[in-house]
């Protein structure tokens, strides 16, 4: 029963692109909502800046130059003559940046100047302010910390900037006054320049005393250590200490070494040539005379073997047994005899000498190890010699350097001379450095700029209603069949057309008058109360009656009862009294308005018999019949309503209504098998909505409302209008056509006509 065919949707490529158009300029068009406040915080922080820029005075900034000299003497560590890793110059130049901007220089300068004394320093207590009336203040003691408050005061507009790259240290000034600006710029260089020499003098003086100090010691430890050397050598013996001489036991050492290495020559010689004669013996030889150490008695005796030996030979030829022969050969056996003895005596000397080769070496190892043993105790007691004598020269070097130091430090302490030196003094500014008023207003101006955008992205943000019927359909999947302006009792004939003809378009939309399919019984609902359900009922019954539809309105919401003046009964009299009577009196009427008594039955009341029968009947003696249902989202009374209507519309307020309400409401719907035939934006603000990005009906209401604002409609066209008018305005009860007064509205005017922040609370 509740169906109705669906028009086909031609405007998808419309749609899609106002979907991405609404898309890519959202942030503007929440900007251009809040144009107006964002103008005024435009306009307030420009007058702003701008007068409290005239209530700056003009300020001034002298600038002097120092050049930090690297070259100039500093005092050298003591123990460190040769440093190979020079001083970092930048941070050197940041260090003296820093001590121009310290509160001890600041000091100085109020010191300098007196400015304890000074008028413009001197501070006025709360008594004196508020005595006005006097001509001159009472002359009051300066306070004890007013120096240091001068001085935190001074500081306030000092300015001390160097470069990295340089050696140039700029101090600048700022102050209201420019001669007085190039004046404390001045004095504080001057005061940095005398802290640096007052500092420098008490370091080389502070220097000078500990090196003097120092020096007294280090010639009390030398005159120690030159004592000692001399006790350790009157103890000791020893005539020369050092690596190039040599000591008596040393040289003593290498001669018996010397001799040692000879006696030991002498014995294996020996040994080897007593070795050969034994050799040679045994085997019956006869040694060499070499191997016998040449003796001649030797020498003759081989000779004389040797020619007996020769002799024999000749005498063997006579026979063995000749005399001469015999005798020959006796001889040769006792020259043998005597040289065998001979031999054996010179090897018994050779042992002898054996032994006495052996004998010297041992007594010359002995010497040798004695004399190690005293030359190790010389060489402990020369090293200890050397470590005194490297202590004395120590001390000598330490003397030597602490000499040099304190000449420089006494050089210094004379010579009073800084490491910076003024390159250019502050002279008085002619024009002023600030403030800068440009910049500032320029900064304001942004701040409320920012501010203004950002409030309006926020406010954009908490915007989650629909504003155009392209949004309403592509987030819900439904059709628009309308949107409908808001209309006021102040409203002209204008705005009074505009609205018809939104009422008509949601007619049309609908199929009314004389479509096939259009709903005989429609029901009207929304998410929460003042969606303009009333509204839309009635200016729809209105301008259909006009045309000569018989309506019936049936008010279920029943927060607007019956009045006890109203000439209709209620709608609970009707459904359960005569209904036949109420329906052939009815008509005669063009709009008949049927009010609800309450909502504590209403259920039950519309899901009873008679109240079936009592719809039935309507539809056979009315053309058209609007059931306006209570709120979707608050109670279910619409579910019983929803099975007696062909169609079913809801109704969504421009802009307020959340979005996520609207998709909630349809999602109940479509989980209680309601069919929703489309949905109506009502209460559309025409000057807020021309500024949206979309191009429907309610911005061509407003782009072209001189044509609404034209000459009169024709009578038919004026009546309807007129009749819609009232539709939203007027308090009457049910009324007719053809001379029937039609019927009013108790409460639809002061429900539509409420302002626009209790329309948003809804």
């Amino acid at each position: 029963m509740n169906w109705v065919p669906e028009q086909p949707n031609r405007n998808g490529s419309l749609s899609l692109r106002a979907h991405y158009e609404a898309r890519n300029l959202g942030i503007l068009t929440a900007i251009w909502r809040r144009r107006r406040v964002i103008g005024i915080l435009l306009a307030l922080a420009l007058v702003g800046a701008g007068a409290i820029c005239l209530t700056l005075r003009d300020r001034y900034t002298a600038e002097a130059i120092l050049q930090v000299d690297l070259a100039r003497p500093v005092p050298v560590q003591v123990g460190q003559p040769g440093q190979s890793a020079g001083p970092d110059t930048g941070a050197i130049v940041e260090s003296e940046a820093r001590v121009i901007r310290s509160r001890a220089v600041a000091r100085r300068v109020v010191a300098e100047l007196d400015l304890v004394d000074d008028p413009a320093f001197a501070t006025r207590s709360l008594l004196d302010r508020l005595a006005w009336w006097r001509t001159e203040p009472a002359a009051t003691a300066p306070a004890p910390n007013a120096a240091e408050r001068i001085a935190g005061a001074l500081s306030s507009g000092l300015a001390v900037t160097n470069d990295s790259r340089s050696y140039l240290i700029t101090v600048a000034y700022t102050a209201s006054d420019p001669a007085r600006a190039a004046r404390f710029a001045n004095a504080f260089v001057d005061a940095y320049l005398g802290n640096r020499l007052d500092m420098g003098v008490a370091n080389a003086e502070r220097a000078g005393n500990w090196l003097d100090g120092q020096i007294r010691a280090s010639r009390a430890d030398l005159e120690s250590a030159e004592a000692a050397i001399a006790a350790y050598r009157q103890r000791t013996g020893l005539v020369e200490g050092g690596t190039a001489s040599v000591s008596l036991p040393q040289q003593a050492l290498r001669d018996a070494t010397v001799q040692l290495g000879t006696a030991t020559q002498a014995r294996t010689a020996a040994e080897a040539r007593l070795a050969r004669a034994q050799e040679i013996f045994r085997s019956g030889g006869v040694p060499s005379a070499q191997d016998l150490a040449g003796a001649p008695v030797i020498q003759r005796m081989l000779e004389n073997v040797e020619a007996a030996k020769r002799e024999v030979a000749t005498l063997l030829l006579t026979g063995p047994r000749h005399p001469r022969y015999l005798q020959a050969r006796a001889a040769l056996e006792d020259a043998e005899q005597r040289l065998r003895e001979e031999v054996d005596r010179a090897v018994d000397n050779l042992k002898s000498e054996v032994r006495t080769a052996a004998s010297d070496e041992e007594t010359l190892t002995a010497r040798v190890a004695a004399l190690k043993t005293e030359v190790i105790e010389a060489m402990g007691s020369e090293a200890k010699l050397r470590g005194l004598q490297a202590n004395a020269t120590a001390i000598r070097e330490r003397l030597k350097l602490l000499g040099d130091a304190h000449a420089q430090a006494l050089a210094l302490a004379a010579m009073k001379s800084s490491t910076a030196q003024v390159v250019m003094r502050a002279q008085s500014p002619i024009t002023p450095s600030g403030p800068l008023r440009a910049l500032y207003i320029g900064l304001a101006v942004a701040a409320a700029g920012a501010l203004g955008v950002g409030y309006a992205l926020l406010m954009g943000r908490r915007d989650t209603g629909f504003r155009s019927g392209s949004e309403l359909a592509e987030d819900t999947a439904l059709r628009c069949l309308g949107m409908v302006p808001d209309i006021s009792t102040a409203s002209g004939a204008g705005e009074i057309r505009m609205f018809d003809e939104a009422i008509r378009l949601v007619a049309a939309s609908l199929g009314w008058p004389r479509a096939t399919g259009a709903p005989r019984v429609l029901l009207v609902t929304s998410s929460v109360p003042d969606e303009g359900k009333s509204l839309v009922c009635m200016a729809l019954a209105k301008m259909l009656a006009a045309r000569g539809t018989r309506v019936l309105v049936i008010d279920a919401t029943g927060a607007r009862p019956a009045s006890p003046a109203s000439r209709m009964p209620a709608l609970e009299d009707v459904v359960l009294g005569d209904q036949a009577a109420f329906l052939a009196d009815a008509r005669d009427r063009a709009v008949t308005l049927l009010h609800g008594r309450g909502r504590a039955t209403a259920q039950d009341f519309y899901l009873s018999e008679p109240f079936e029968r009592f719809m039935e009947g309507a539809r056979e003696a009315f053309d058209l019949v609007l059931i306006e249902a209570p709120p979707a989202m608050l109670v279910l009374d619409f579910v019983p309503l929803a099975h007696v209507a062909d169609a079913a519309i809801l109704t969504v307020r421009w802009a307020s209504t959340p979005r996520k309400t609207v998709l909630a409401t349809l999602q109940r719907l479509q989980d209680l098998s309601v069919r929703v035939r489309g949905l109506v934006l009502t209460r559309v603000d025409l000057d807020q909505h021309r500024h949206e990005p979309f191009a429907d009906a309610c911005s061509h209401y407003h782009r072209y409302r001189t044509f609404f604002e034209g000459p009169a409609q024709p009578p038919a066209e004026a009546s309807a209008d007129a009749a819609a008018a009232r539709a939203g305005l007027s308090r009457s009860d049910a009324g007719g056509s053809g001379g029937t007064k039609p019927t009013e509205h108790p409460a639809e005017k002061a429900t539509e006509s409420r302002p626009a922040a209790a329309a948003r609370t809804a």
